[in-house]
């Protein structure tokens, strides 16, 4: 299984509704990074979700299976996302 610690990603959050999010995975850490091409990652929702994830009123496996996140990136970040999700 992946190991977290050593995984690199450039991960886009892109909220429909308000604005696109750059961030880097490196070291365990997510940090805010300027715009870049490309992402490894692609996490699509409208704020509404994100904020019923937060708020432990949505679970993000459930949001997703319902198409109300949508994921663009390789099987095997798609599978990193999801251990990420179930912890």
């Amino acid at each position: 299984s992946s190991d977290i610690a050593d995984l690199k990603r450039d991960i886009l959050l892109n909220f429909k509704d308000d604005g696109k999010f750059y961030l880097h995975l490196e070291n365990s850490r997510l940090e805010f990074v300027d715009p870049f091409e490309n992402p490894d990652i692609e996490i699509e929702m409208d704020m509404d979700t994100f904020n019923k994830i937060l708020n432990k009123e949505l679970d993000a496996l459930s949001a997703y299976i319902t198409k109300r996140i949508v994921v663009r990136a390789s099987l095997r970040d798609k599978l990193l996302l999801s251990d990420l999700l179930k912890a």
